[in-house]
Formats: structure tokens, sequence, C-alpha cells
């Protein structure tokens, strides 16, 4: 998991220094050898963001996942971020970033006190059950013409 949360970071940062703004991304990681990458603007609206996020557990949970890496770009503080969760395992790192020059610090990891428990929650029981609703939500806006795009990833 340290080296994903490595490579999401790093893929984070070129997208920093290629003056791009990071949209939010869950790498889903499912059974098989085939997983998803999400990509799911997180406003700062806080009922949105909650709905949002909820879409994502909803997504995981109906495709079986066992563990995500979810990364984002921070305002406060200034740097890019990844939080790999699993059933048995959360680890986190940041990289801080500079914006004159524009260039990125080293990578930090974080306790588990500094990560929280609002990612990590996202990870659904092994055994979660969807509602007819949220299926329909989750096709809405995961399916082909939705509103979030998805992209397999192997």
């Amino acid at each position: 998991m340290h080296a994903l949360v490595e490579d999401e970071l790093r893929f984070s940062a070129s997208i920093v220094l290629s003056r791009e703004e990071v949209v939010p991304r869950f790498r889903i990681e499912v059974p098989g050898d085939a997983g998803y990458q999400l990509f799911v603007p997180l406003p700062d609206d806080t009922g949105e963001r909650q709905w949002r996020l909820g879409l994502v557990s909803g997504f995981m949970a109906w495709k079986g996942a066992g563990a995500f890496v979810m990364s984002t770009e921070l305002v406060e503080p200034d740097a890019v971020l990844s939080v790999a969760v699993s059933r048995d395992l959360v680890c986190a790192a940041l990289r801080g970033i500079l914006r004159k020059p524009l260039m990125l610090g080293p990578v930090d990891w974080l306790s588990l006190n500094q990560i929280g428990d609002e990612i990590p929650k996202l990870l659904p029981p092994a055994s979660a059950t969807l509602s007819a609703a949220m299926m329909q939500d989750l096709e809405h806006v995961f399916g082909p013409q939705g509103a979030f795009k998805v992209e397999r990833v192997q």
C-alpha cells in the first residue's frame, strides 16, 4: 500500500507541476486483476460533499472493493495528499507545494491521528447491501453518460 501511495503522490505532483488542478480521485482495488479509478470533485458545500463521498463508498460496495487510495490537492496546507485504506491498513502521505518557484517538497508520512476517520470510513464492510435507490444513483453518476469519470485500471 505504501508503494501505491507513493505512485499516486508522484502522479499528483506531475499534475501540479504542469500547472493543472488535481481532481480528487479514488483508485478502487477489487478482487481480480483490474480495478477502477473515479474522478469526483469534492465541493466546499458539506452536504454535497458528503453525498458524493457516499456515492464513492456505494461504488466500492457495488464492486466489492477491498481497498482504495484517495488522492487530492489540499488548500491548507498547500499540498497533495494520498490516503490508502484496506481492511487491515491505513496509511497516508503528503507533499507540500511551494508556488513561487513552483516545486514540491519531500514525502511526509502521516500518523493515524493526522489522517482522521472521514476517508477510512468510506471503505464499506465486505458484506454491504445497497438499496435500489443507491443503485440507481450509482448508475446515474458513474454510468456511461454519468456526471463523474470512471476508468478501468490494470
